[in-house]
């Protein structure tokens, strides 16, 4: 059973520390308060022994900043989003190449941030970096592409930063899906950001996933729509026999 005492950072001092990230649904504390930092070569085991002592309470990423992110778990809609695209990119992988990954993988990036995306692939011939000794527990790998569906408890801030954060380390593909408002958005390094209001698909771009077409209206926009008109016709349903 978890305790709060388990989550019970030792006291330092906070002069001069990084601004914290200011993101809703997130506490930010810094590393130091729990005496570690993002040089430190054991961060790594300890912040997965963290994670697994204090599984059931959130979730857990590391920012730039040197903070631990404690988020709010992922919802029931939001788990079955993410299953849906990284499935989507398993399969395709199988036949194309690469590893795909869903929401459980977390990547150190060169800043030392631990970061952990929504779905995530990387190229057939970057394959065995996954199982070399210094890519363990966490791999030390900037993925080919990556993926990030909006949660209630998300901001746009929060995704859009994290997605800045793995282009400028060397991802060539990341896509933000906002289901609430029917929105992607594609991003690649140095290019605007491509906005896609109500797409039937998002395609994966030759140069990174040619070929992969996930369709983003069938399997998340709408992926409860029957149920959603069957409510509403039972409510209409309903009002008229009151009538």
């Amino acid at each position: 059973m978890t305790t709060a005492t388990q989550l019970q950072p030792i006291q330092t001092s906070a002069h001069s520390r990084p601004a914290a990230p200011r993101w809703p649904g997130t506490v930010a504390i810094p590393l130091a308060e729990f005496g570690k930092s993002l040089d430190d070569a054991d961060l790594d085991e300890w912040f997965e022994a963290f994670a697994e002592r204090n599984w059931d309470m959130a979730e857990y990423e590391i920012s730039n900043t040197g903070h631990l992110l404690i988020k709010e778990p992922t919802g029931i809609l939001g788990s079955i989003y993410e299953t849906e695209l990284a499935g989507s990119l398993v399969f395709w992988a199988r036949t194309n190449g690469g590893v795909a990954f869903g929401p459980t993988a977390c990547f150190t990036l060169p800043d030392g941030s631990r970061f952990v995306p929504d779905a995530t692939w990387i190229r057939e011939e970057r394959r065995r970096e996954i199982v070399l000794p210094e890519n363990r527990p966490f791999p030390h790998i900037v993925p080919d592409f990556i993926a990030e569906i909006k949660s209630p408890s998300n901001s746009n801030a929060e995704l859009v930063n994290k997605i800045d954060l793995f282009l400028e380390h060397g991802t060539r593909l990341a896509w933000f899906i906002d289901a609430q408002t029917r929105t992607v958005i594609k991003f690649r390094p140095g290019q605007e950001p491509e906005t896609l209001n109500d797409p039937e698909y998002i395609d994966g771009d030759e140069d990174v996933l040619p070929g992969f077409r996930f369709p983003v209206r069938e399997r998340i926009f709408d992926l409860f729509a029957d149920i959603e008109q069957q409510e509403t016709q039972d409510a209409a349903g309903e009002q008229g026999s009151l009538d």
